[in-house]
């Protein structure tokens, strides 16, 4: 798997593309992508990649900090994705607030890249 900078950037690309638009075998292989993956991810909740960066960023870590840890982009896109939480997070986003750390499934994973 090549082509990692900007990962997130990507996917959201390839995940918010018109439904009839043709995603290339060999755009999802360099994301590590199956089509499985892509259904997946296209029925989550929506601006997974927003909540991603916000949780992230509580815990001290930029774009660039996940960019280099592309083995868990997958996962924690599925789970900011399907994750109950995903308007209690909007609406901290949009108003400010900080993000209810004790409820991400993806806490752990931030907190490890953190201590890294």
């Amino acid at each position: 798997m090549t082509g990692y900078k900007n990962f997130f950037e990507r996917i959201a690309r390839i995940v918010n593309a018109p439904r009839d638009e043709s995603i290339s075998e060999l755009e999802l292989s360099d994301l590590g992508l199956s089509r499985a993956d892509l259904a997946m991810l296209r029925s989550g909740a929506p601006n997974a990649r927003e909540r991603i960066l916000s949780m992230a960023s509580q815990f001290g870590l930029s774009e660039d900090d996940l960019n280099a840890h592309p083995e868990l982009s997958l996962e924690l896109a599925e789970k900011c994705g399907h994750c109950r939480q995903a308007k209690t997070c909007r609406d901290a986003i949009r108003s400010g607030s900080r993000l209810p750390q004790e409820k991400c499934p993806n806490s752990g994973f931030y907190s490890a890249l953190s201590d890294l």
